[in-house]
């Protein structure tokens, strides 16, 4: 009887077998490492756009008014970037007010208008810039360590502003958390006079 030796064959397919899974476990690792590197990417991203919304904002020093015998006449708000605070772009940025539960009224920047019947503010004062006032004119922005005014001509909707009426705004950032503030206007004016509002 004549006995045959298959050890060999066994060896072989062992062989193409283990060098097929090998081959397959380096294509796994190839699509594991791409993936990787894209979800480390993608997350180094978001941690960014995060850090921005976090620590961007303003802070409203004050609020001002001219006070005439129907109501206010011209709101001027005080405003700087909160401490380390991204750049804070005035052009995107949208001011709200409600007054007397009237609807809102949206603002935005203007170079040479600050009429708020038009839907206007504009920037009155730039306290504390770093650099020239002549360069944020036409690029109006603010950053950490600035301190601006705005101002507002609220002449055609001074009795929106009358005296013991509640009034509501809110700052709108196209980047970084919004403001709001709330208060209520004196119970009486004197014409022509400037009053502290907030």
């Amino acid at each position: 009887m004549r006995i045959y030796d298959c050890r060999a064959d066994a060896g072989i397919s062992t062989l193409i077998l283990f060098i097929a899974i090998v081959i397959m476990a380096s294509l796994v690792a190839t699509v594991l490492m791409d993936t990787t590197g894209i979800v480390t990417e993608k997350a180094v991203h978001t941690g960014k756009e995060t850090k921005t919304q976090v620590t961007t904002g303003i802070k409203v020093v004050s609020v001002s008014g001219k006070m005439t015998d129907d109501g206010i006449t011209c709101i001027n708000l005080t405003i700087e970037p909160i401490a380390e605070s991204g750049i804070i772009d005035l052009d995107t940025t949208i001011i709200t007010i409600s007054a007397a539960g009237n609807p809102r009224v949206f603002l935005k920047y203007n170079r040479t208008s600050n009429s708020y019947s038009d839907g206007f503010f504009n920037v009155s004062r730039w306290i504390r810039i770093d650099g020239d006032v002549s360069d944020r004119v036409d690029n109006p922005y603010i950053e950490s360590g600035d301190l601006i005014e705005i101002s507002t001509d609220t002449t055609a909707d001074a009795s929106d502003f009358s005296p013991n009426t509640e009034v509501v705004i809110d700052i709108l950032l196209e980047t970084g958390f919004d403001s709001r503030i709330e208060f209520r206007t004196p119970l009486s004016y004197v014409s022509g006079e400037q009053i502290g509002l907030y």
